[in-house]
């Protein structure tokens, strides 16, 4: 599929309307500047946290674009799943990312945050938009998005960096703006960053609560401090902004548990969520791997064990989850319902991580509370529009489309891009 923007002639009008304006480097702002595309990745931020909470920045900068009803997180609804699956296009059976640290049996390899897997290419499928861009002769700067540590077929961002998770939220937003204190030519078409915030305050303090309220008001503030700086250097008028977020987040509670070891022998199925190094659980989900006998052994003995659980052989999982790959899509997958939790006997209940857990994710990516958010501003938003919900496979087309790139193939709808942009990026 091929995208092609349909409002060159109106950026190209605004664009000179505010070519009188300097960049702090005084360098002048040529009336043929090229079109920016700025992804914000805010962990966590619910689809409907910014009509709960006052967010000011948010709702002004969907007023100018669009914010559709809510954006389909891929399954499972975790962080690294869905991070990659927005940098791709491509569901997690395509791109490997399955869970925040896959299991991989053909490699008997575990992936580790804290190792070296994030620069190792065995555990990145697909192309990622910044690649993509480079490719083509763009530029492109990246702050602490999942995935962009690694080296994809010879190419990496001009710009990236390692993961840094005490770097202060405001830095991370200054040294994006530095980005375009350079000349023209050596600013990035495309920038991306991430930051965790509302994610880690509600781990700890649940959806609905004052600090979720705060933890908005934070993000709206770094988004406002983004618009500010880019407004000051004359780079907003043809830049597409893109906030968006990985999952949304549902309460939990200690009361609300499922022991499955009283439910199952569990022998024999390797289940990587229960060698964590807090404790065997608590999980939203578990992926078990083993041989046919003992998956079909486990499923019988856990259908209809839980009202709140259910267990699905790798041949009967839902079409619309996408997470079957070859090496890593798991024999049993084992699902709570939203708001429940799967433990062990040998869970720790006094474990902190435990019992400090208010809130998580993890759960079906149609069940409402997984919905997470998607806010465009720029040239190929209608403005004020607030279409249907989409799948977040579709972001890495409407990026595509926002710089003209031509897209590497994905799991997106050209239909879709087309739908979202009220025509502007049309399907052919």
């Amino acid at each position: 599929m091929t995208f092609r923007i349909l409002a060159i002639a109106m950026l190209t009008s605004l664009v000179a309307a505010c070519s009188h304006l300097r960049a702090p480097s005084a360098e002048p702002v040529a009336a043929e500047a090229p079109p920016v595309v700025i992804m914000v990745g805010l962990d966590g931020l619910r689809f409907d946290a910014i009509d709960r909470h006052e967010a000011p920045n948010l709702r002004a900068l969907a007023a100018r674009g669009t914010r559709p009803e809510r954006m389909v997180s891929a399954m499972p609804t975790k962080t690294f799943v869905n991070f990659y699956t927005l940098a791709t296009g491509l569901y997690p059976e395509h791109h490997g990312m399955v869970s925040n640290s896959p299991y991989d049996r053909r490699l008997d390899e575990t992936f580790s945050n804290s190792g070296g897997s994030p620069q190792d290419p065995r555990w990145w499928g697909g192309e990622p938009i910044w690649i993509t861009a480079e490719q083509q002769g763009l530029r492109s700067h990246i702050m602490f998005w999942l995935g962009s540590e690694v080296e994809i077929d010879g190419t990496r961002p001009t710009i990236w960096h390692p993961y840094e998770h005490e770097k202060p939220y405001e830095e991370r937003i200054d040294e994006v703006l530095t980005w375009f204190d350079a000349p023209v030519a050596e600013q990035p078409r495309f920038a991306a960053v991430y930051m965790d915030h509302v994610d880690t305050v509600l781990h700890t303090n649940g959806v609905g609560t004052p600090q979720e309220a705060e933890a908005v008001a934070r993000v709206d503030a770094l988004v406002g401090q983004l618009i500010a700086g880019l407004e000051a250097r004359g780079v907003m008028e043809r830049t597409t902004l893109l906030i968006v977020s990985d999952h949304g987040m549902v309460d939990v509670s200690t009361e609300r548990t499922i022991m499955i070891d009283t439910l199952a022998d569990l022998d024999g199925l390797h289940i990587d969520e229960f060698a964590s190094r807090y404790s065997p659980g608590p999980e939203s989900f578990i992926m078990g791997y083993g041989d046919e006998a003992t998956v079909e052994r486990i499923h019988a003995e856990l259908q209809d064990a839980h009202p709140h659980m259910t267990a699905y052989r790798r041949q009967d999982m839902p079409e619309h989850w996408h997470f079957d790959h070859p090496d890593r899509g798991p024999d049993l997958f084992v699902l709570a319902d939203p708001g429940w939790l799967i433990i062990t006997s040998e869970t720790d209940p006094e474990n902190p991580y435990f019992t400090s857990l208010r809130a998580t994710h993890g759960f079906d990516n149609l069940d409402e509370t997984m919905g997470a958010t998607f806010i465009g501003a720029g040239p190929i938003f209608p403005q004020g529009s607030r279409p249907a919900a989409f799948e977040n496979v579709n972001v890495y087309g409407l990026i595509a489309c926002a710089l003209d790139l031509e897209p590497a193939p994905t799991d997106g709808s050209a239909e879709e891009v087309e739908r979202i942009t009220g025509g502007r990026c049309p399907a052919e």
